[in-house]
């Protein structure tokens, strides 16, 4: 079984979700500072109503931003701890003299 993990594409993948969950909270401000009772004594509960429920959807949708955003760290974390394990463990397995060899200082090939 092969696994391709390509960091970058994690980073920016958090970075895009991070970036959602700013604008979601942004929208979230803004219908704060929305005042129902300009719409008059009838229609203010209604109008609270609808502003709390969609406060909370909107607050539900920020996290899950923020969530998915710091899955994705967290996942690149581990597979960057997970490579240098593998490497340390695979050198300690190797000769002393090739313990340090790479493509780029010879010795392969």
């Amino acid at each position: 079984m092969s696994l391709h993990v390509y960091l970058a594409a994690l980073a920016r993948s958090a970075q895009g979700w991070e970036d959602q969950g700013e604008v979601v909270r942004g929208g979230r401000r803004s219908l704060g500072e929305v005042d129902p009772s300009l719409l008059g004594s009838r229609v203010q509960p209604a109008a609270q109503t609808f502003i709390d429920t969609w406060m909370t959807e909107i607050k539900r949708l920020e996290d899950a931003a923020v969530d998915h955003g710091e899955a994705l760290r967290d996942a690149s974390l581990l597979f960057q701890q997970s490579d240098q394990d593998v490497v340390e463990r695979s050198q300690q397995l190797m000769t002393w003299t090739d313990r340090n060899v790479s493509p780029t200082t010879g010795g392969l090939g």
